[in-house]
């Protein structure tokens, strides 16, 4: 990027994105690489609570068929899977057919697989948009028993990435990486077991799961199905109250700087094409957030009316829906307030571009206004130039014509000066009789003269020839310096006063030329 602003970008074509309908960027295709995990929680027996919690969750690797058919057929009363991920933009970490195993296992519904297609490898964000809320009743309540169902979603998290600032201005350096966590819960009452899929979910997450499953272990109460859920969506708000204030921050900063600038003529006003980078990243980044919120709040309105209408209410065993569904009403009212705190960075980002616009149309009025008060002297001037030329070439055709006819009246003059000279010399002599006689050593005349001639015309020559060459040996040297000049005037910022830099030099060469002209004068 040059000191002007103006960035030099080399136009690739995107590579389009195909739908990845058999889901091969989704899955890896190494069994080796795959990582599936279990965990497994443990009844509580008669230990301490902080033994307990030590080995009340056990993690497991599966790696096929028969471990997916194995724990399928025991009675845990919470199976939490895990698969990872290695970055936002690789494949997950299971491979197609033992993903396909799981769903086949634990007959999930098909609409597991709408989930998946956003996770895989790509090579740019693609989507920002996450899958509706999916729920389906497999069994209907029954007396005191609640019965079996599963519901999928998914939304999005933000963390910190722990990157290190780059030393150079960059437009964009975040240090807070989006990424996305789908969730799917089976419920079945048949075995009261509560089984729970989480794809790339967070470590914050994770652990709040087994620390309330365990700590409902060692209490001895019955796991509600959709605490897990409320826990889940509790670990999104810190994070994200973080990210919008640092936007709100970044916004300020780049507000101000417009804001609180000086504008006027003699200081030439530009905006940063850094910043303007920075202010567009900053509304891409709000602009996603609306639609990130917009769909949790979707989730969350859902997860609450599914909780309540799941309630057994006399019946219930340690009920605790109210205090969820109060819950998560308070985290659907804090994501209200976000989408709100949303829409008013969204417009503060707005009134900052339209901001730049206006001060950069402000700055360009002033600009030609000025070029015009430049040009209008400039023609005034050229105008005075050119009466000036004009009289100075009237009076040097005047003097052209005086010379020309001095010229012809010497050239009349000139045979009789030359015979008037030669028989005024001592070579000519005239006798008392009137007789005319040459000396006889007038040959010298001819011997002196004729290589004095031929002598002055050679020294002209050869002075002739090297005023040619010496100028042209300047002429290169002029022109990579010319050359130099342009390329530094071309890589410096532009100035109010270019064009009024161009009338003074053509002022000045004029000048220069009319006072060569006056020398040639007589």
């Amino acid at each position: 990027m040059s000191a002007m602003g103006t960035v030099d970008i080399e136009r690739r074509p995107i590579p389009e994105e195909k739908v990845d309908d058999d889901f091969v960027n989704t899955f890896c295709q190494s069994a080796t690489l795959s990582d599936l995990r279990l965990d497994t929680f443990n009844n509580s027996d008669s230990q301490s609570r902080l033994e307990w919690m030590e080995k009340c969750a056990v993690r497991r690797p599966i790696s096929g068929l028969s471990s997916l058919q194995h724990f399928a057929e025991q009675t845990n009363s919470c199976q939490i899977f895990c698969i990872s991920q290695k970055s936002s933009y690789d494949r997950l970490r299971i491979t197609q057919e033992l993903f396909h195993q799981l769903v086949t296992t634990y007959s999930m519904f098909p609409r597991i697989w709408d989930f998946m297609s956003p996770f895989g490898f790509k090579t740019r964000k693609s989507d920002i948009g996450d899958a509706p809320f999916r729920y389906r009743q497999r069994e209907h309540n029954g007396v005191g028993v609640l019965g079996s169902f599963e519901c999928a979603y998914s939304f999005r998290y933000t963390v910190l990435n722990h990157r290190v600032d780059p030393e150079g201005p960059s437009a964009d350096f975040d240090r807070w990486s989006v990424r996305q966590m789908a969730v799917y819960q089976q419920y079945d009452s048949s075995k009261d077991r509560i089984m729970l899929l989480l794809v790339t979910p967070s470590n914050t997450a994770r652990l709040k799961l087994e620390d309330l499953i365990c700590s409902t272990n060692v209490k001895r109460k019955q796991l509600h199905a959709f605490d897990l859920h409320q826990t889940l969506i509790s670990t999104l708000h810190g994070n994200w109250r973080l990210y919008i204030r640092d936007l709100e921050r970044d916004l300020q900063i780049q507000s101000d700087r417009v804001t609180l600038s000086r504008v006027n003529v003699e200081t030439d006003f530009m905006v940063p094409f850094l910043d303007r980078q920075r202010l567009k990243t900053t509304e891409d980044k709000i602009l996603d957030l609306k639609i990130i919120f917009d769909c949790l709040s979707h989730t969350v309105s859902h997860l609450s009316r599914q909780c309540q209408s799941n309630c057994l209410g006399m019946q219930c065993i340690d009920c605790r829906c109210p205090e969820m569904i109060e819950e998560l009403e308070e985290q659907l009212h804090d994501i209200e307030i976000n989408i709100k705190r949303t829409e008013v960075l969204h417009k503060r980002a707005q009134a900052t571009a339209q901001l730049i616009s206006d001060v950069l149309a402000y700055e360009n009025a002033q600009v030609m206004n000025l070029n015009g008060r430049s040009l209008y002297e400039l023609t005034q001037e050229s105008k005075e130039e050119n009466s000036k030329m004009r009289i100075l070439t009237e009076r040097s055709t005047r003097d052209a014509a005086a010379v020309k006819i001095l010229t012809v009246i010497t050239l009349i003059y000139l045979p009789v000066t030359v015979v008037a000279s030669i028989f005024s010399s001592q070579l000519i002599q005239v006798d008392d009789h009137g007789r005319i006689s040459v000396i006889s050593e007038s040959w010298w005349f001819v011997v002196v003269s004729l290589p004095l001639t031929v002598f002055t015309f050679l020294f002209w020559r050869y002075w002739l020839s090297h005023t040619m060459k010496k100028s042209e040996q300047k002429k290169p040297t002029q022109a990579s310096e010319q050359s130099k000049a342009d390329e530094g005037h071309s890589s410096s910022p532009m100035r109010v006063g270019t064009i009024a830099e161009l009338s003074r030099r053509l002022q000045a060469f004029r000048i220069q030329k009319r006072d060569v002209a006056l020398q040639h004068l007589p």
